[in-house]
């Protein structure tokens, strides 16, 4: 069985270190060159502007497929002399941010000429909107995008590493530059996200930071809540603690790669109602329970005993937010959808349980089809049996995902 995963891991998980390398030289390049033009363009970007963050699952080590997404938190500060406020909502892992000294700021010498269009971000009560730190970007962004050659609804950016053709869209918090060129196709989301220091910490029903000395700072993030109509939903913004995840998954030989295999299982499988984060939460809350020296064991155990609890997650419905337990994050996702899920993954587990001595049968539900072919023609010759046929939830016991 840890052969099999770990060739799995290897051949059909792992990005390739080519690609890697060859696309990380692009992409900062050509962030480089953009957010210094972007500073050029509004002074409120560049009086705002902190620095770039390198988040999600690439930046994690927790991509699985080819290295072309990629998603940059651009960090804005708000003074303090406007006296920001972050107020819990009734959301959890959802905040507000009120300014309690906007005219006060405003009066400060400091203030000119950068804060011009400090009021644009707002609304008319001084909360932080989303839809118009959106709209403001979407702007900055536009103007930077009309100093490069625009023909057949894309642009031609150059720069030392190559010649680029780029469009532009926006989906939810994110504003994606798809960019093509020099043998290379990426999708890169910019979130425009605000930070803040330590000392304004959430304190009620969430968890402490694991890191005050080294990892101080938060962010918040234009991502919308279901909601009801009723709620002033612009005023609503998430809470990200991403540097400390990332801190917390440090040093954990197997945890990396296990999570990778259960999102390629989720994917073989088809069950797209369970993001990826909520997988990564899932490890966060096992974390939390075992010893670091669970980390350090085959690959095959630490994957199997996670499979098993990440099973009774679903199975009961509730997949707590690690630092706010009151937000469950498949508490929108149909009931019945989730026991498919779960009973899928029991499936699974029994059949893997019932013939040990046929490690390879993991395969079948880990790859798809044109994979497992592959797999199993580089080793049928050593096993000298006729492996099962790959399975889907495609097949009888589909276990497709629908949110309620």
């Amino acid at each position: 069985m840890e052969n099999v995963l770990q060739e799995i891991n290897k051949r059909f998980i792992s990005l390739p270190d080519e690609d890697v390398r060859r696309n990380n030289k692009i992409l900062d390049s050509v962030l480089t060159t953009f957010v210094d033009k972007m500073k050029t363009k509004d002074p409120l970007f560049k009086a705002m502007f902190r620095r770039v963050f390198y988040g999600g699952s690439y930046y994690d080590g927790l991509r699985v497929g080819k290295p072309e997404e990629f998603d940059l938190d651009l960090l804005l500060d708000i003074p303090t002399y406007a006296q920001p406020v972050l107020m819990e909502s009734n959301i959890p892992g959802f905040v507000h941010l009120q300014l309690k000294n906007f005219d006060g700021w405003m009066k400060q010498p400091e203030a000119k000429p950068g804060y011009t269009n400090f009021k644009k971000l707002f609304d008319d009560k001084f909360f932080l909107s989303t839809e118009k730190a959106l709209a403001w970007m979407h702007g900055v962004i536009q103007k930077t995008f009309n100093d490069f050659p625009f023909s057949n609804g894309v642009y031609t950016f150059q720069n030392q590493t190559g010649t680029f053709k780029i469009k532009f869209s926006s989906s939810g918090p994110a504003l994606t530059l798809h960019i093509a060129g020099a043998g290379v196709k990426m999708d890169v989301d910019f979130v425009t996200c605000f930070v803040f220091s330590g000392k304004m910490w959430p304190i009620n029903g969430f968890k402490s930071n694991p890191f005050p000395s080294t990892k101080p700072e938060f962010f918040i993030v234009p991502k919308k809540p279901k909601a009801p109509e009723n709620q002033p939903i612009p005023r609503y913004w998430r809470l990200s603690f991403q540097e400390q995840e990332r801190a917390l998954m440090e040093d954990k030989r197997t945890l990396k790669p296990t999570i990778k295999l259960l999102k390629k299982l989720r994917d073989n499988q088809q069950q797209s109602c369970i993001a990826s984060y909520y997988i990564k939460t899932v490890l966060l809350h096992i974390m939390a329970q075992k010893e670091i020296d669970f980390w350090r064991k085959p690959l095959s155990h630490v994957f199997f005993v996670v499979l098993e609890e990440y099973k009774e997650f679903i199975k009961e419905g509730k997949i707590p937010y690690y630092w706010n337990k009151k937000n469950n994050l498949i508490g929108k996702v149909n009931a019945a959808t989730l026991q498919n899920v779960s009973g899928r993954l029991t499936t699974i587990i029994k059949e893997v349980k019932n013939f040990p001595d046929k490690p390879e049968i993991i395969a079948k539900y880990l790859l798809t089809k044109e994979e497992y072919r592959s797999f199993i023609g580089e080793t049928a010759s050593t096993t000298g049996g006729v492996c099962p046929q790959p399975t889907t939830s495609n097949d009888q016991d589909k276990s497709s995902c629908l949110l309620g």
